[in-house]
C-alpha cells in the first residue's frame, strides 16, 4: 500500500509539471512560449530546450519553421498543431535562397543567375536538390529535358569489360577525355533496378564510360549524365559547386528570381525519435525537403505518426526496431527513395507495430533522383522487412517499382489496401510483392500494375540476335522464389498486363476467395526454381477478358496440391486452364486430371469480341465438304479424309499416322490487305478431347512470319468457333490448324475465311468488377441495367456488396457510348446524355439526332444567364455545371473557363457571374467524391486539381489512348464513364470501374 502511494504521487507530480508549449513563426524565443499569446518562434529554441515526460509541443497552422527538430527530452513528448489556419504547419529541410546575380562564370551561358550560399545551414552534402516555387529543379544533365519528371534517354551501346560501357552518341556529342570525369552517371542497370553512381573516367574516341558498380553492364539500357557544370545550358537547370559554395541557375522561361521562392534541400532528417524516446505522439505537422527522412524512428517503442502530411524527403517515415508504432492517416507524395518503410532486426519484437489508413502517391516518380550521388534503388511506397508488421487499409497510387514489398522474417499481414499503378518505371514485381515466409495477404484491391518496358528497357541477355527484351512483368502479387506457409485471401486483383498472381517454387500456400479479373493470367504457379508444392487454391474466381488469356497456369508435371469450388471464366473461349503449354477447357482438365477442381465451375455464357455489320466472300474453296476434301491437304501426322456422315452434309476428318506427332490440317492460299478485318469460323466436332492451334502465317515457307495465332480446345460435343483479327500487312497467306499427337482426332466443316467490317465490343463494357474499398457494406444503384452474375441468374436494381470485397456481373446487352463530339464541339457538360457546349456569343449548341443544334442569346438569359461584363473576350474552353457541388459552389452552379484564363462562375439564382483571373484550360470537369465533387482542369493533356496546386497527372499515367490534346472531358451523372474528346474529334470513353478505355469513333 505505501509503495502504491509513492507511485501515485509521482505520477500526480509528473502530471503537475507537464506542460504545453507554442511555436509560431511571429513568436520570440525570449519567452517561456507556455502561452498561446506568447510563443516561441524557432525550432532552434524547441531543440535547445528541455522538457518533461508528458509536455505537449504545438506549432501554429500556416507557419513554416526551417530546420530539424531533434529534442533532448528522452519520452513521452507530443508534437502537433494549434491555431485555425486552413495548411498545417510545416517542418521544411529546405532554405531560401536569395540574392541572386547574373553569373560571371566564362563556362556558363549569360542567361544563368549564380547565388552565393555559404553562409546556409549546409551539411557535408551541400545543396542536395534545388526548388523553384515549390517545383523540383532539373540537376544540369545530358540530353536536356524539361523537368525531372521528363526522361530522354541515351543507350548503352556495348559493354566494356567489367564498370564499363561504349556509346557511340556519347562519342558523337564531341567532348574530350575525362570530361565526363567526376560527373554522375544516371542508368537503368536491368529491369528492376537504377543505379546512380560517379563517374570515373571518359574515353572520347569510343564514348566510354568507366563507373563502379556496373559489372558487365548489357547494351541498351537507358541512361543520363547530370552534376556537370557546364552541361547546365538549358531553362529549369542548376548546379551546386562545393568547392566554391555557389547555386547556379537556367530559370525557367518567365521566371523572376527576384521575386520567386527558390529553396535549397540542405538538412537530412525532419523529426527524429532516437533511441529510447518512447511514447512520443506526432501529428498535424507538414514535413518535407529532408534529405534523408522526414520522420524517423529508431529504438523507440510506442510512437505514434498520425494526420500528419509529408513531401519531397529521401524517405518519408522510416522505423527501425520499434515495438508498437503506429502510423496512421498519414499523406505521403512525391518522396525519392521509398514513403514507409517499416524495419527490424531479425531477433526484434515489432509487437502491435502497424501501418494504417496512410494516402501514398508518386513514390520514386522522379526518374533516377531517388539519391543525389552513389546508391541503388527501386522505389517502394511501403517496404515491410523485419517480421510480424501489420499494413493495412492504406491507399498507395503511382509507384517506381512495387507498391508493397514483404521481407526478412515476414508473418506480416497485409490486409485491405488499395494499390494501383505500381511499377511505373520499373519492371518484374508487383502492387504487393513477396519477399518472405509466412505473410497473410488479405482484402486487398490490386490494379494496374504496369511493368515499365519503355525505351530504357535494356537486352536481357545476347544469346539470340536481336538481344532478348523482358517483356512487361506487371502482376497484382509478384513473388521473389522458394517461400512458404504465405495465406492469400480475399483479394481483388485486375487489370494487370501480366500475372494476377504469381508463385515460384511456393510450398504450404494458400490461395483461396480471390477475384482474379482481366488479367492477362490469372494465376500462374510455376517450378521455375523448384517444386511448387502442398499449396491449396480454391473458391477463386479466375475472370479472363481475352481469347488469349487463360485463368490458371501451372508449369510441369508437378502435383501442386489441391484446386477445387473454383470459378474459370472467359466469355471468348472456352481454354481457361493451361498445365505445362496445353491448353484445357474446364471439362477437359476435369477428365484429364479428376483430382483436381471436381467441383469448380465455369461461366454459362459467352460474349461476341466483335460486332460485325458486313461480310465479304468466303476466301477458301471447299470449305462445306459437301462432296470431298479436295484443296485441302493433311501435313505431318495428319490424314484427312471425306466423312459423309458428320457435322452438316459431309466434312473433313483428321486422324493420326501412326509413328508421327505433329499435324497440320492445310487450305489454300489466300490475299490478306493490311488494315482490313477478316472473321474465320468453323463448325469442330472431337473425336475425343483436344486442342487446335490456328495459326495464320506468311505463305513464303522460307519467311517464319506469323500474323496470329490462336488455340481452340475441343471435346466430343459439336462447338461452333470464331475469331476476328486485323491483318497487319498485305501479303499471301495460309492458315494451318495444328495439332499434337496427344490430340484426339476430330470432325471439321463450314469454315469461312472472309473480310468483315468489324468493330470491337469492348469487353468490360459488358463485364463489370463492381468494388466496395470500405469496411461497411454498400448497395450499388444498377441504374435499370440488367446483368448476369456468374452463375447465370438475371440481376437487376441494387447489387450489394460486403466491405472490402468485390463482383463481377456481365451486362446482358452491350452499353454504347453516349455521345458523339463532331468538330464544332469546343468545350463540353454532358447533361441528360446531350453534350451542351458554349459559344464564346453565348449561345448554347448541343448535340442531338446526329447534328448540332443552337439555343441563342436570348435562351442564354432565359435560362438565368447574364454575359460577363463586356462579353466573352476569347473563346470558351470549358464549361462545368455542378451536380452535386463543392465547399465554394453549390449544386447547379455554371462555370466556364475562357482561352485567355478567366474563370467566371453563375451561382443558382444569381445571373451576374463572379470572375477570376486563371489558368488557360483545355477543359473544366469534376470527379464525384461522396456528398460532394471535386473541381479538375485538363491542360496540355495533363489534369490539374483547383483544390490541390500540386496534383499533377498525365492523362498517359491513366493509359490515355491518344497524344491528340484534350479539348472536351465531360462525365455522366453518376460518374461511371467520363467522355474525352480530343483536337480530332475522337470520343474515348473511360469506364471508373474497371480503369479501361474505349475508342468511340
Amino acid at each position: 500500500m505505501r509503495y502504491c502511494l509513492i507511485l501515485m504521487s509521482c505520477l500526480l507530480i509528473m502530471q503537475a509539471q507537464a506542460a504545453t508549449y507554442y511555436v509560431a513563426n511571429d513568436g520570440d524565443d525570449n519567452t517561456e512560449g507556455r502561452e498561446e499569446s506568447r510563443p516561441w518562434r524557432t525550432l532552434d529554441k524547441v531543440n535547445a530546450s528541455s522538457f518533461q515526460a508528458g509536455d505537449v509541443i504545438l506549432f501554429k497552422r500556416d507557419s513554416l519553421f526551417r530546420g530539424s527538430l531533434n529534442t533532448k527530452t528522452t519520452q513521452k513528448l507530443t508534437f502537433g498543431a494549434f491555431g485555425t489556419g486552413q495548411h498545417l504547419p510545416i517542418i521544411s529541410g529546405s532554405v531560401p535562397v536569395t540574392d541572386w546575380r547574373p553569373t560571371a562564370h566564362p563556362l556558363l551561358n549569360k542567361a544563368v543567375y549564380e547565388a552565393d550560399v555559404s553562409q546556409l545551414p549546409l551539411s557535408d552534402k551541400g545543396v542536395y536538390y534545388l526548388f523553384l516555387n515549390g517545383q523540383l529543379l532539373t540537376l544540369a544533365r545530358y540530353p536536356n529535358v524539361d523537368s525531372p519528371k521528363q526522361v530522354k534517354w541515351l543507350k548503352v551501346a556495348q559493354t566494356a569489360g567489367k564498370n564499363g560501357f561504349t556509346d557511340p552518341v556519347l562519342a558523337n556529342y564531341g567532348k574530350p577525355d575525362g570530361y565526363w570525369t567526376g560527373a554522375t552517371l544516371r542508368i537503368r542497370i536491368y529491369s528492376w533496378t537504377y543505379v546512380i553512381t560517379p563517374i570515373t573516367d571518359y574515353q572520347a574516341a569510343t564514348g566510354k564510360i568507366t563507373a563502379k558498380g556496373l559489372l558487365d553492364q548489357l547494351p541498351e539500357w537507358g541512361y543520363f549524365l547530370d552534376n556537370k557544370l557546364e552541361e547546365l545550358d538549358h531553362p529549369g537547370e542548376w548546379y551546386y559547386d562545393a568547392s566554391t559554395q555557389k547555386v547556379y541557375l537556367y530559370p525557367p522561361e518567365g521566371s523572376d528570381l527576384n521575386t520567386a521562392l527558390v529553396e535549397a534541400m540542405t538538412h537530412e532528417v525532419g523529426l527524429q525519435i532516437n533511441t529510447g524516446k518512447h511514447e512520443n505522439l506526432i501529428e498535424n505537422l507538414a514535413i518535407r525537403h529532408f534529405i534523408d527522412r522526414g520522420i524517423g524512428i529508431v529504438g523507440s517503442d510506442n510512437v505514434i505518426v498520425r494526420n500528419c502530411q509529408l513531401d519531397h524527403n529521401g524517405t518519408g517515415i522510416y522505423v527501425w526496431n520499434g515495438a508498437n508504432t503506429l502510423v496512421t492517416g498519414n499523406t505521403l507524395d512525391f518522396h525519392f527513395k521509398g514513403s514507409i518503410v517499416l524495419q527490424s532486426s531479425r531477433t526484434f519484437d515489432v509487437k502491435n507495430s502497424v501501418a494504417e489508413k496512410n494516402t501514398i502517391t508518386n513514390t520514386a516518380m522522379y526518374p533516377l533522383y531517388g539519391d543525389r550521388s552513389e546508391a541503388s534503388y527501386q522505389g517502394v511506397g511501403i517496404n515491410v522487412a523485419g517480421m510480424a508488421y501489420t499494413v493495412r487499409q492504406n491507399t498507395i497510387e503511382n509507384t517506381c517499382w512495387n507498391g508493397i514489398y514483404l521481407k526478412d522474417q515476414g508473418k506480416h499481414r497485409i490486409e485491405n489496401n488499395i494499390v494501383r499503378r505500381s511499377l511505373v518505371l520499373l519492371n518484374d514485381g508487383g502492387a504487393i510483392a513477396i519477399g518472405a515466409n509466412g505473410n497473410t495477404i488479405r482484402g486487398n484491391f490490386l490494379f494496374d500494375s504496369i511493368g515499365n518496358v519503355d525505351e530504357s528497357n535494356g537486352c536481357g541477355s545476347l544469346t539470340v540476335s536481336p538481344c532478348m527484351k523482358h517483356s512487361s512483368y506487371g502482376m497484382g502479387i509478384g513473388a521473389d522464389n522458394n517461400y512458404k506457409d504465405n495465406i492469400i485471401e480475399n483479394n481483388t486483383v485486375a487489370y494487370h498486363p501480366d500475372k494476377g498472381i504469381r508463385l515460384n517454387a511456393y510450398v504450404n500456400t494458400i490461395v483461396r476467395n480471390n477475384v482474379m479479373f482481366d488479367n492477362e493470367e490469372q494465376l500462374y504457379i510455376e517450378d521455375k526454381k523448384g517444386p511448387s508444392q502442398n499449396n491449396l487454391v480454391e473458391n477463386n474466381i479466375l475472370y479472363s477478358l481475352s481469347p488469349d488469356h487463360l485463368g490458371l497456369i501451372l508449369t510441369n508435371q508437378t502435383d501442386h496440391g489441391p484446386m477445387d469450388n473454383n470459378t474459370y471464366c472467359n466469355p471468348y473461349s472456352k481454354a481457361v486452364i493451361e498445365r505445362n503449354g496445353i491448353p484445357y477447357s474446364l471439362k477437359q482438365w476435369q477428365a484429364t486430371f479428376p483430382q483436381y477442381d471436381k467441383n469448380s465451375k465455369t461461366c454459362p455464357f459467352s460474349l461476341p469480341e466483335y460486332t460485325i455489320s458486313e461480310s465479304g466472300a468466303n476466301l477458301l474453296t471447299n470449305a462445306t465438304f459437301d462432296q470431298d476434301v479436295s484443296n485441302w491437304k493433311g501435313s505431318g501426322a495428319a490424314t484427312i479424309t471425306w466423312d459423309a456422315q458428320q457435322l452438316d452434309g459431309g466434312s473433313l476428318k483428321m486422324t493420326y499416322k501412326k509413328g508421327q506427332k505433329s499435324a497440320s490440317v492445310i487450305p489454300n492460299n489466300f490475299s490478306l490487305t493490311q488494315g482490313q478485318y477478316y472473321r474465320l469460323k468453323f463448325s469442330l466436332l472431337g473425336a475425343g478431347y483436344g486442342n487446335i492451334r490456328l495459326r495464320i502465317s506468311d505463305s513464303d515457307t522460307s519467311q517464319f512470319n506469323v500474323l496470329i495465332e490462336r488455340n481452340f480446345v475441343y471435346d466430343t460435343t459439336r462447338q461452333e468457333h470464331e475469331m476476328v483479327f486485323q491483318a497487319s500487312q498485305t501479303l499471301q497467306a495460309k492458315l494451318l490448324l495444328l495439332t499434337q499427337e496427344k490430340d484426339a482426332g476430330y470432325w471439321l466443316d463450314n469454315v469461312h475465311l472472309e473480310p468483315v467490317t468489324a468493330v470491337l465490343s469492348p469487353p468490360n463494357l459488358r463485364s463489370v468488377l463492381f468494388t466496395n474499398m470500405t469496411e461497411n457494406s454498400q448497395d450499388i444503384d444498377l441504374a435499370g441495367k440488367e446483368y448476369w452474375d456468374l452463375a447465370g441468374e438475371t440481376v437487376k436494381g441494387t447489387l450489394t456488396v460486403a466491405p472490402f470485397s468485390s463482383q463481377i456481373l456481365v451486362a446482358t446487352t452491350s452499353p454504347p457510348p453516349a455521345i458523339t463530339a463532331p468538330a464544332q464541339g469546343t468545350n463540353g457538360e454532358l447533361i441528360d446524355n446531350t453534350l451542351y457546349s458554349l459559344q464564346q456569343t453565348g449561345e448554347f449548341t448541343y448535340f442531338a439526332a446526329d447534328t448540332w443544334q443552337t439555343l441563342g442569346f436570348s435562351e442564354f438569359q432565359n435560362l438565368g444567364y447574364q454575359l460577363p461584363t463586356g462579353g466573352f473576350s476569347s473563346p470558351v474552353t470549358g464549361l462545368l455545371l455542378m451536380q452535386q457541388g463543392d465547399r465554394l459552389f453549390p449544386a447547379n452552379t455554371l462555370i466556364a473557363t475562357e482561352a485567355n484564363g478567366k474563370a467566371y462562375w453563375w451561382l443558382p439564382g444569381t445571373t451576374t457571374p463572379g470572375s477570376i483571373d486563371f489558368t488557360p484550360v483545355n477543359a473544366v470537369f469534376s470527379i464525384p467524391t461522396g456528398d460532394r465533387e471535386a473541381i479538375y482542369y485538363a491542360k496540355a493533356n495533363t489534369i490539374f486539381s483547383v483544390e490541390d496546386p500540386n496534383f499533377q497527372l498525365p492523362l498517359s499515367a491513366l493509359h490515355f489512348p491518344s497524344d491528340d490534346l484534350v479539348k472536351i472531358i465531360a462525365r455522366d451523372p453518376q460518374g461511371q464513364y467520363y467522355y474525352v474528346v480530343t483536337q480530332s474529334n475522337q470520343t474515348y470513353v473511360f469506364n471508373t470501374h474497371n480503369g479501361h478505355w474505349l475508342h468511340h469513333p
